[in-house]
């Protein structure tokens, strides 16, 4: 162990410690990327392990490239195999040239006796290579094909798992790994595995077509070709070792070089004159990453040298070899010039098999973190609550109606990987026509409790019912469309505005009535009106005629994307205000007194005088629901909302 640290060390380049540059400490250490998680377990494969592997390897990739395409996968393997047989063709037709060329008689006769097998040659060589051209077009189609349905899959996934599923540590790890690399090593892996299956179909023919010429050539193929196989897969590892011990240092390059040239950093940049700094960050990481590479490019080229000169002395080997064959008869010339061309031929594909297995292999690692994520998601999707203990067939089959009631019974909830609830046996029902709020104080669990109304989290503990139905129990699809959510955590959608807000119900069929309606309703219609292209405008910058919004701009869209959903059923609103100046939080917050009888609304809010009109206001303390009534009767009681009205309402008063 101690000598291989030792030479592992010897790999990662030291930087300068100077006066004139800062030292790589004076940063935090970053952990490492998922995209290098495996390189440990790939620099140390031995070649028989890699062997072992292959086979399951092989079956993965073909039966991803199957479903992705199964014609393209078809002919590009065929073909490939095809021109193995063209190649032992053409080889055997070259031992008959060389046998006609080098046979004792006049050079015109010769010539002509070589004829038929000249023309083998030529139809052979041909039909490789166009069988090649052919097969190297169904693998480049083959390729976005795999990417794509990878792609989806990997998407279809990831927005069908349960909202608690991105809380998971393991699961999020999971994913970063898998879109890291993960999706990319499965298209790699297939491509790796063609390339595997064309050098292994061009060896075995070299290989028959030696066996035919003379069975005692077929061990000089593979003296002549490990060294430079070796040499190939020994560079690699060596790139491998190098860029394993430079993550942390490149992750600070890419931080600082995209905090230099972004626009969103760009006037603190200015400001604090903070480049000057950056820039000699940079410089310094640049230095020691160059002599990285260089000596990365030493250790290579010293290993090509070593590889080309044991080559060479295996070549001149196996040059000597035929050269005592033929003096002792055992081969004639012809024979043995046929050979030549034939160990030439067999030597590049040798080395490149290995080279092949050795990408298989790696890559096979990384496809691993993407198979664990899509057993993962799946095992996720298939554990939810309605479909493991369904409600009765009648629940469950029809869509639910919008709730008259909806009860909180005993409800506890505890995110994944913590020790405590963020909310412990609350119970609160909510009735049609009335309005809401969640008041308390930071961390008492009132976005919590949204979103477990919302439907974005199950309890731990306890049920939420829709008019008696436990509605853990029903697929979401038949009673989501029933909740329009406006929550706290804006989502700056990077499209248009009208785009941004029909995102609210985008399986609608487009009502720019309604979208506008929803725009007024939300205090944004002016706004949106007043863009250069009206609700056509595109909101980031980044895109042409692009725009920038201010936060409370973007609180008013997201209060319109939510009204533009809602169709009477509940509304839920997470500090719709936070960012709105008072006359556009007077205008909402008239907007939802208006849904007063005839609608659901929840409503949570740190400005008080925005819920005293609320049939019932709900005090979370520490997870718990601790007061329930209406807004003079909680005062009246004196408890902690009085509290806290009290607070608020002083700061308002001139001293």
């Amino acid at each position: 162990m101690r000598r291989y640290l030792r030479r592992l060390r010897a790999f990662i380049p030291r930087q300068r410690s100077t006066s004139g540059r800062l030292k790589r400490e004076e940063l935090p250490e970053l952990e490492d990327l998922a995209w290098y998680s495996h390189a440990e377990q790939a620099e140390n494969a031995s070649f028989w392990r890699m062997a072992r592997r292959l086979p399951g390897l092989m079956g993965q990739a073909f039966r991803v490239a199957w479903a992705a395409a199964p014609a393209m996968t078809v002919t590009a393997l065929a073909l490939n195999v095809v021109a193995g047989v063209a190649t032992t063709t053409a080889l055997l037709a070259v031992t008959d040239v060389t046998m006609a060329l080098f046979a004792p008689g006049a050079t015109w006769d010769r010539v002509v006796d070589a004829g038929p097998a000249l023309l083998v040659l030529a139809v052979a060589a041909g039909t490789r290579s166009g069988l090649g051209l052919v097969a190297g077009w169904a693998q480049q189609r083959l390729e976005p094909l795999v990417h794509n349905r990878t792609e989806a899959e990997f998407f279809r996934l990831t927005t069908q798992v349960p909202r608690s599923a991105f809380d998971d540590d393991a699961f999020a790890d999971r994913i970063e790994a898998s879109r890291n690399r993960g999706m990319r090593s499965v298209v790699m892996l297939v491509t790796d595995v063609v390339d595997l299956v064309t050098g292994l179909v061009t060896v075995i023919a070299v290989g028959a077509a030696l066996a035919v010429i003379h069975p005692a050539l077929l061990p000089l193929l593979f003296a002549a070709a490990l060294p430079t196989g070796w040499a190939a897969v020994r560079s690699a590892r060596l790139q491998y070792v190098s860029n394993r011990s430079r993550v942390s240092r490149r992750r600070r390059l890419w931080m600082l070089e995209m905090h230099m040239a972004d626009r969103y950093s760009a006037a603190d940049l200015r400001l604090h004159e903070a480049a000057p700094w950056l820039r000699g960050q940079h410089a310094a990481m640049v230095d020691a990453e160059t002599r990285a590479d260089f000596e990365v490019i030493r250790r290579q080229t010293l290993t090509r040298a070593v590889g080309q000169t044991a080559s060479g002395v295996a070549v001149a080997g196996v040059y000597a070899v035929l050269l005592w064959m033929l003096i002792e008869g055992v081969v004639p010339l012809g024979i043995a010039a046929a050979a030549v061309v034939a160990l030439q031929q067999g030597s590049g594909a040798m080395a490149n098999l290995l080279v092949a297995v050795n990408q298989t292999y790696d890559d096979g690692l990384y496809v691993s973190d993407h198979a664990e994520f899509l057993e993962m998601a799946k095992e996720r999707i298939a554990d939810q609550p309605h479909l493991t203990a369904p409600a009765p067939v009648e629940a469950r089959t029809a869509a639910l109606p919008a709730p008259e009631t909806i009860e909180v019974e005993g409800v506890s909830f505890r995110y994944p990987g913590k020790d405590v609830d963020a909310l412990t046996d609350v119970c609160l029902t909510v009735r049609r026509g009335e309005t809401t709020a969640l008041v308390g104080e930071n961390g008492s669990g009132k976005s919590t409790l949204a979103h477990l109304l919302a439907g974005l989290y199950r309890p731990t503990s306890g049920r939420i019912l829709w008019d008696g139905v436990d509605i853990g129990e029903v697929d979401p699809a038949l009673w989501r469309t029933h909740i329009s959510m406006v929550s706290q955590q804006v989502m700056r959608w990077p499209f248009t505005a009208e785009i941004a807000i029909r995102l609210g119900r985008a399986s609608a069929p487009v009502d720019r009535d309604r979208i506008e309606s929803a725009a007024k309703a939300a205090g944004a219609h002016e706004m949106i009106t007043g863009f250069d292209n009206g609700y056509r405008q595109l909101l980031d910058r980044m895109f042409k005629e692009g725009t920038d919004l201010s936060g409370g701009q973007w609180q008013r869209l997201a209060s319109a994307r939510g009204l533009y959903r809602d169709e009477g059923g509940l509304l839920i609103c997470d500090e719709p205000s936070a960012a709105l100046d008072a006359k556009a939080e007077a205008a909402l917050f008239a907007t939802l007194r208006g849904r007063s009888g005839r609608a659901t609304t929840v409503i949570i809010s740190h400005r008080l005088q925005g819920v005293v009109h609320a049939d019932q206001i709900a005090v979370l303390e520490e997870g718990r629901l601790t007061e329930l009534d209406g807004h003079a009767a909680l005062l009246a009681a004196g408890g902690a909302y009085a509290e806290l009205f009290e607070l608020q309402s002083r700061s308002y008063v001139a001293e």
